[in-house]
């Protein structure tokens, strides 16, 4: 079955997948999606896989940092949501689109260089030390948080679900969920 051709919707799906064009693919979708979704509210969760290991940014990008393979991988990333929030300007989308940009861990710092760093921070990924659960959270949301704005108070992503439940008016699970808006 490995070796089997591999098919999404009736598309033949190369394979095995080279991984140096996905973020690109990625990409393509999203901004498919939202331009099939423009004119009714919708909810994109885009998850790319470049800033893990393994990092296989695109030849575009290769090279193209003075931090190596993570380096390129991010300025790979940054180009990908530029696009992104390009698209939501463009078909005039933005102002009443709450865009979240974070992480889920720190650097998986047993991949030494190519990992990065938390510095100021102590430690990373796999630890509770700030470098291990401290990360940035970007949002933007025009019509609702004024630009340059910073929020000291703690997030977790767990505060998502309820937060974004309370914004768009749907009801909770019925399960006691942890997180709080």
């Amino acid at each position: 079955w490995w070796n089997a051709p591999l098919f999404l919707n009736e598309k033949l799906i190369e394979q095995p997948a080279d991984q140096s064009t996905l973020t690109r693919r990625y990409t393509e979708q999203a901004v498919k999606f939202i331009g099939e979704n423009k004119s009714r509210p919708f909810f994109l969760y885009f998850a790319t896989h470049n800033i893990h290991v393994p990092r296989v940014p695109h030849p575009r990008w290769k090279g193209s940092s003075p931090s190596g393979t993570r380096g390129d991988a991010i300025q790979e990333l940054d180009a990908s949501v530029a696009t992104l929030l390009e698209t939501l300007d463009r078909l005039k989308l933005a102002e009443n689109t709450l865009v979240i940009f974070t992480s889920d861990n720190g650097p998986w710092l047993s991949y030494g260089n190519h990992a990065g760093s938390a510095t100021p921070l102590r430690e990373g990924k796999g630890t509770s030390f700030e470098g291990g659960t401290r990360v940035p959270c970007i949002m933007r949301w025009p019509k609702h948080i004024p630009a340059g704005s910073i929020c000291a108070e703690p997030l977790m992503t767990i505060d998502l679900l309820p937060t974004l439940a309370m914004i768009t008016g749907a009801p909770l699970p019925p399960q006691r969920i942890d997180g709080a808006n």
